[in-house]
């Protein structure tokens, strides 16, 4: 949640920055014939803080495959409290109705059923 705010809020500021600079400026009638100079910030601010927006989105997405692809233990209890079966998965392969195991196999439970996960 943290992440998204962080990501919206870089995203309004560098819009921000963007239209500010393209707002035609009144140039003085003394120095019409020099070239106005670019500041370091426009010139090298800008690319920095797109690079840095786009490490960051490509860190967290990294991070969030990793994370989907990690191999956990499930273990599937019954509601008479029976140990139904210990199984591995990825968390990513793991939803309400269903999983899918390591092996390929495909397991659906019923919501009377409660899981177990356990990382590695």
């Amino acid at each position: 949640m943290l992440t998204k705010l962080l990501l919206t809020l870089a995203v309004i500021i560098m819009a921000v920055l963007l239209l500010a600079s393209r707002r035609p400026k009144q140039a003085p009638s003394e120095l019409v014939n020099i070239p106005p100079m670019p500041s370091l910030w426009r010139r090298y601010g800008m690319r920095g803080a797109f690079l840095l927006l786009g490490l960051s989105l490509l860190s967290y997405s990294v991070w969030y495959w990793r994370d989907q692809h990690k191999v956990v233990t499930v273990t599937i209890v019954s509601p008479a409290g029976v140990l139904s079966g210990v199984y591995k998965a990825r968390k990513g392969d793991i939803s309400e109705a269903k999983m899918v195991t390591v092996e390929g196999v495909h397991i659906r439970f019923s919501s009377a059923e409660r899981l177990e996960i356990l990382e590695d």
